[in-house]
């Protein structure tokens, strides 16, 4: 299994994945876990893990053999593409997984906006985005960052997300630039804040350039992101959907002037440049071959 987004491997050291709660250490924090545990597998994601094990029954005759969200408790191996860094620590992780590194990003070849020029490194520069799928109302997080930044003497770098620009109405502030779709490849080593909903690949190219961020994201993967940016020092999690302008400004300038979010950040990123997510890759495929064949050996005689 390939994790293209944060680990859900079930420990008595995590909450229960989907809730976005960070690690609490000692006895107390294994108890609240189980609490939580119990609550999400029976009730909140009962439903969800009824209807997984009657699937399972109808495609292979049993149940799925454990909670829904549990995929690496039950791979033969599991390649999760981020780093330790970036991820809980769980001292009964399963033996299958392996950390190879967030899978790196391509060249764009997009042409870069007229304004490209105005990227000259004169003033902090902090890119918003609301990714391309959680981007159909720009009131969530891109225009609360503009209306917060509007009298700073950052420049506010925008992507839409393959929206048209004139999705965001009205007049602009003089310190905005917008475009649908950026060059990240290009973007990212200017930039000095990340303000994202929490994409998971969005967060890793950050963090890969040493970018601290600001990340206001619950839906989908994203509370579990979000909690991990908080949880590892690398940015301020807003712990919500909808930002408001005034908390988007306070976090932006708690990054900006706090040196320790962006070491943190560039501490992932130095694991991450370490990392070869295709040569993991490939060592994991070698890995569970060889003992599929040693398996199949033994049976054999």
């Amino acid at each position: 299994m390939l994790g293209i987004f944060p680990l859900g491997a079930r420990s008595k050291d995590t909450a229960p994945f989907g809730l976005g709660v960070t690690p609490m250490p000692g006895p107390f924090g294994r108890l609240r876990n189980a609490a939580l545990r119990t609550v999400a597998e029976r009730a909140i994601f009962g439903g969800v893990q009824k209807e997984a094990d009657e699937m399972a029954r109808r495609e292979v005759g049993r149940d799925l053999g454990g909670f829904v969200l549990d995929w690496a408790g039950r791979a033969d191996a599991y390649v999760q593409f981020t780093v330790p860094e970036f991820e809980y620590p769980r001292p009964d992780l399963p033996a299958g997984v392996t950390f190879a590194g967030p899978l790196p990003s391509l060249a764009s070849d997009s042409t870069a906006p007229d304004w490209w020029a105005d990227l000259d490194g004169s003033r902090p520069i902090v890119h918003v985005t609301q990714g391309t799928i959680a981007n159909s109302d720009f009131g969530q997080l891109v225009l609360p960052t503009i209306a917060a930044l509007a009298a700073s003497d950052a420049l506010v770098v925008v992507s839409t997300g393959g929206r048209p620009v004139d999705a965001l109405t009205g007049r602009l502030p003089d310190n905005v630039r917008v475009a649908e779709y950026l060059p990240y490849d290009r973007l990212l080593p200017l930039v000095d804040v990340l303000v994202t909903n929490g994409g998971y690949g969005g967060v890793q190219q950050a963090l890969a350039h040493g970018i601290p961020l600001v990340v206001a994201g619950q839906t989908e993967d994203k509370v579990e992101v979000c909690a991990r940016v908080g949880w590892s020092g690398a940015g301020v999690n807003l712990r919500t959907s909808t930002a408001t302008p005034a908390k988007v400004a306070s976090a932006v300038e708690r990054v900006l002037t706090d040196p320790s979010f962006r070491a943190n950040a560039e501490r992932i990123g130095a694991s991450m440049a370490s990392a070869d997510a295709w040569r993991s890759l490939d060592g994991a495929l070698d890995d569970i071959v060889g003992r599929w064949l040693i398996f199949r050996g033994g049976a054999r005689r």
